[in-house]
């Protein structure tokens, strides 16, 4: 009687230590693919609603896991780095919402920034920062040991044509915040079959380059190099995402460039 009862208790305890940890799979699970939103600005719910942008500006965060965060183990990614490093410039109180959405793609992105409240966060932005493509040329280009070159290929053109309306959307809506985009990495530069992927890589990139410059005070972010060399100690467990090292370097390359903002032309021609 006494072994039964015991093993009851220990069958109990399983069946408990099971749940407990199917639980927390799940919650973890869902914060990659439908992470909630990171904001100290509530979005309107009215598209004509002028939104209570503290005078220090507005830091607004768009794209993929990369902008998310995912791989910190903190969670502040380097969009949590850049906004206390700008909380301690600004002499004025400022803000951040965090739109970032793991696994976006350009075109889900593309058609996520004509949403009204969206378009009102834009307006006010002072700073935009973003990731998006990762998630196209990946999925597009197959397996690592037998990447398709035709649809990598195929899904670049139409990642340039969405890139192309994802900015003309944000100068539309605000023409004057600076937009930091980042460029893509090879997460894959340590292995044998890097060679292929990092000339699909080079390529986004010079699209990214090519459709960045005919748009103002926008500025692309190099990151190719900042992986290329000894990538397990910059990225993450998952070998994709950046780690908190990984994400620091991305600020420190951002921080530059925040640090000295594009010039203003005046109306004779002159810059200011």
């Amino acid at each position: 009687m006494v072994k039964k009862s015991l093993w009851n208790t220990i069958y109990f305890l399983s069946v408990c230590s099971f749940l407990f940890l199917a639980l927390g799979c799940a919650w973890g699970i869902r914060d990659i693919l439908q992470p909630s939103g990171s904001e100290s600005v509530k979005a309107s719910s009215k598209p004509n609603e002028t939104l209570p942008v503290p005078a220090g500006g507005l830091l607004l965060g768009l794209g993929d896991s990369l902008t998310r965060g995912i791989g910190d183990p903190g969670g502040q990614g380097y969009f949590g780095i850049v906004k206390t490093q700008l909380t301690l410039r600004e002499k004025e109180p400022m803000s951040s919402v965090n739109l970032a959405v793991s696994g976006l793609t350009s075109d889900e992105l593309r058609r996520q920034i004509k949403q009204p409240h969206i378009q009102n966060l834009l307006k006010n932005a002072k700073w935009i920062v973003m990731t998006i493509g990762s998630n196209d040329l990946f999925q597009s280009s197959g397996s690592l040991k037998k990447i398709d070159v035709a649809a990598a290929e195929k899904s670049r053109l139409q990642y340039q044509q969405n890139l192309t309306d994802i900015l003309t959307e944000i100068r539309t809506c605000n023409p004057k915040a600076t937009v930091y985009l980042f460029d893509i990495y090879n997460p894959f530069g340590d292995l044998p079959e890097a060679n292929l992927a990092s000339r699909l890589v080079t390529a986004w990139n010079n699209t990214i380059s090519q459709t960045a410059v005919q748009f103002d005070r926008v500025i692309v972010i190099p990151t190719f190099d900042l992986f290329a060399m000894d990538p397990g100690k910059y990225l993450y467990s998952d070998h994709f995402h950046p780690n908190h090292l990984g994400y620091e370097r991305m600020v420190e390359r951002l921080w530059q460039v925040i640090q000295d903002p594009p010039k203003e032309e005046t109306t004779d021609g002159q810059t200011k």
